[in-house]
């Protein structure tokens, strides 16, 4: 009698323990606690050892769906504003390798956009291009879809994350301050390959959290073969679940064969990199390099040393503050912090540090946490330019954050649901106007018209004068683009007009003419080709054209271009152009011939 009662005493705390494996979800709502106005849309799968997955449901209410569609109703208001806008700069460079590819039919080579891993995204909107080559609408039409995907994803992350009834309300917020993003916005009408990414970035971590692991693979080789960032991007993700949940990713006692294929799929899209880089190796054109460096040089170190060797120095300094201050993220960043200490100081000290550690970190924010870690680091590794967009992944993972952080500190619902409905408010007025005081203070600022744009190359002191793609932080450079097509039409300039620009301004900013409406085009079948210099050497063109104009423009040295140019042209009166508070002044220019 005593052995069957040990025997069965022992087999129940075999079970206890088998159960304590299991992953759980923090406060999963039952069906009697939905509000009337909610139905079930999402079914949260949560990984376990065993099985891989376990299915809940998340309600939706009524308010999530107005709070997000009202937000993504004033985004479409603010894009519908830039549909006219011709892409200029690095913009320029995808738009138009896109649409000879669209004209040209599809090479294998065509799907390497400006010479990155981009195959994933480049085979999507070359078709769409394909539809009006020459056109920009449908770059417009394929990267607001990409918005569209991310919003859903980012809400079906923080499903994962805040699952409560009672956290609807929140989960919206954070969805639009996400959609409301300046950088994103403008990542939509700028062609690149950093707004592809997001969406990528975002599922995987959605599929990796339900234990999916397949589809999380599958996004993984999206998310990889959109840009070369993405495999760094992909390796957060993969060793933040295993970091997260080991048992899952590696397995326990009985379940190493399933696990082990777990690991398999998910070691896919890096196995499969791997051979496209030996690939290249040996395909790649003579100079050509295996992985694209071109931004990457500012400090004569390779690659694989800026990635492993840690330096602290002016470019990573950028860096964090394109992901944690820029367009109000202090916000999140302040309020992520706050929380953070506020958790700390709960923490049970007593008890020994792993179980410390495992405690901090076993709701789904921990995963979060850890993706936030990695993806910092991998982000601020390379000295590079000082572009907002090459961080876009960041603003997700910050906003899910704050909201983590205002739970953790047990703000009460009002007090969560201001800070997040202000975040995501200044986050939309910032999309057409610079207001952040905070990133004004840091990164100086230099007037157009009326109005002042960030220098965010005032802490590298990089080349580019005052910004040309730094500009894309919000979408006020459109109007940039929009007044220079004024003066250009105004001019009436073509390919028999020396077009004159302030120095370190002109890259791909007026490539290509129309030659009925003297405006910038992408269309290379029926443009023309401008003579555009810049100030500094605008006198060894002098005799190249019989006229010229010269665009004073704000991100760069106007007045000293003015200068330098008095010299060798005689210089016309001043032509104001305006757009609302924006100015672009632009100057007849006639040669000096003695």
């Amino acid at each position: 009698m005593g052995t069957n009662r040990l025997e069965r005493l022992s087999a129940s705390v075999r079970t206890l323990r088998s159960q304590r494996a299991i992953v759980t979800k923090e406060s999963e709502p039952s069906n009697e606690s939905e509000p009337p106005d909610s139905f079930p849309v999402a079914s949260t799968t949560v990984p376990t050892v065993t099985t891989g997955t376990r299915a809940s449901v998340v309600p939706r209410s009524g308010i999530e769906t107005t709070i997000v569609g009202g937000t993504l109703l004033a985004v479409a208001g603010v894009l519908a504003t830039r549909l006219g806008y011709v892409p200029m700069w690095d913009g320029y460079e995808y738009a138009s390798a896109i649409n000879r590819a669209a004209a040209g039919g599809i090479r294998l080579e065509d799907l390497r956009l400006a010479g990155h891993a981009s195959q994933a995204y480049a085979a999507l909107v070359i078709a769409a291009q394909a539809v009006a080559p020459g056109h920009s609408w449908p770059i417009v039409a394929v990267n607001a879809l990409l918005l569209l995907i991310t919003v859903a994803g980012v809400w079906r992350l923080s499903t994962l994350v805040f699952p409560a009834p009672d956290f609807s309300v929140e989960r919206s917020l954070v969805t639009g301050a996400v959609a409301a993003q300046p950088a994103l916005l403008a990542a939509v009408v700028q062609p690149g390959l950093d707004l592809p990414v997001v969406p990528a970035f975002v599922w995987t971590a959605v599929f990796l959290l339900g234990g999916r692991w397949a589809w999380a693979a599958l996004t993984g080789l999206a998310l990889t073969f959109t840009k070369e960032t993405g495999v760094l991007l992909y390796a957060v993700l993969a060793a933040a679940i295993i970091i997260w949940r080991p048992r899952i990713a590696l397995g326990v006692p009985g379940a190493r064969t399933q696990a082990a294929r777990r690991v398999m799929v998910l070691a896919l899209p890096g196995v499969v990199f791997a051979l496209y880089l030996l690939y290249r190796a040996r395909s790649a054109p003579a100079g050509e390099p295996v992985v694209w460096n071109a931004g990457t040089a500012m400090i004569g170190q390779s690659l694989m040393r800026q990635l492993l060797v840690p330096r602290v120095d002016r470019y990573v300094a950028t860096s964090l503050a394109l992901m944690f201050v820029l367009n109000f993220a202090w916000i999140a960043t302040l309020g992520t912090a706050a929380g953070g200490l506020a958790a700390a100081r709960r923490i049970e000290w007593g008890r020994p540090r792993s179980n410390r550690v495992a405690r901090a970190f076993a709701g789904e924010a921990g995963f979060i946490v850890l993706v936030l870690l990695g993806t910092t680091l991998a982000l601020s590794r390379f000295a590079t330019y000082a572009n907002a967009r090459y961080v876009l992944v960041v603003a997700p993972v910050l906003s899910l954050l704050l909201c983590a952080a205002l739970r953790a500190a047990r703000a009460p619902r009002l007090a969560r649901r201001f800070v997040l409905g202000l975040y995501a408010l200044v986050s939309l007025a910032s999309t057409v106007r610079t207001i952040d005081p905070v990133s004004r203070a840091l990164f100086g600022t230099f007037a157009f018209g009326e109005r002042d744009l960030l220098q965010l190359t005032s802490i590298t002191h990089e080349c580019c004068a005052r910004g040309r793609d730094q500009l894309g932080y919000n979408l006020e450079f459109t109007t940039l683009a929009a007044l220079m097509d004024d003066a250009l039409a105004a001019t009436e300039a073509g390919d028999s007009t020396l077009i004159v620009l302030p120095d370190s301004t002109n890259w791909h900013t007026i490539p290509l003419l129309d030659p009925r409406t003297s405006r910038r085009t992408v269309d290379s079948t029926t443009a023309v080709v401008p003579l555009v210099v810049e100030a500094d050497s605008a006198s060894l063109y002098r005799a190249a054209r019989p006229t010229g104009v010269y665009l004073a423009l704000p991100n760069g040295p106007a007045e000293r271009g003015l200068t330098l140019l008095a010299s060798s042209f005689v210089i016309g009166p001043e032509r104001r152009f305006t757009r609302g508070p924006y100015r672009l002044s632009a100057y007849r220019l006639t040669p000096r011939m003695d």
